[in-house]
């Protein structure tokens, strides 16, 4: 795997730029050029870029590096395409929550971006099969956190439940609010008009 440290200061559990298997090393380092301010490629694949918008064939868009960047400014992950010898960005698709990243072939990869299906063909099955591992374990990671957030705060070691009920009492036509609190030991209930 050809990597190339992010930034001087030795190997004190920094972080690496992963250079495709494909390219020398002049041209890995031209690529980690290209990547911008606190961009960190986590895989790189030498790639060609298909379209297919809705119910129509696959159509060539570019070819080039293929990157699974994490970008730290923009606090988000991408799967940007560069033109090294231009040195330039070609195109790229943002890592979006609930992104799916489908293996049609060994080489062969899609996913749903911005405006069309996309489809990356890769030069290199074992690019491929690292760029593939790269992005499901981005996915997989984003989704956990996620998760963990939907979880209720713990308060006092104890998660509460909390409910809101309203209750209509025909008599008067009032609606009534009440709010139900209980953890494992206690109930309270609180009721407002």
């Amino acid at each position: 795997m050809i990597s190339n440290q992010q930034s001087g200061g030795g190997s004190r559990g920094r972080a690496s730029n992963v250079g495709s298997i494909l390219l020398t090393h002049q041209e890995n380092e031209c690529l980690f050029n290209c990547l911008g301010r606190k961009c960190l490629t986590l895989s790189s694949a030498v790639v060609q870029v298909f379209a297919a918008e809705r119910g129509s064939y696959w159509t060539k868009k570019c070819c080039g590096v293929a990157c699974l960047i994490k970008d730290n400014p923009q606090r988000s992950y991408f799967i940007r395409i560069y033109d090294i010898k231009d040195g330039r960005l070609l195109w790229e698709q943002e890592i979006y929550n609930n992104f799916i990243y489908n293996q049609s072939r060994s080489y062969f990869h899609t996913f749903i971006g911005d405006s069309s299906q996309i489809g990356l063909n890769f030069a290199s099955e074992e690019e491929a099969r690292r760029f593939r591992y790269a992005v499901t374990d981005i996915i997989g990671r984003r989704q956990r956190r996620s998760e963990k957030r939907r979880d209720p705060p713990p308060l006092n070691g104890m998660y509460l439940s909390l409910m809101l009920i309203t209750l209509t009492t025909l008599r008067e036509s009032k609606i009534t609010h009440m709010l139900v609190i209980e953890n494992a030991t206690e109930r309270y209930k609180i009721t407002y008009f």
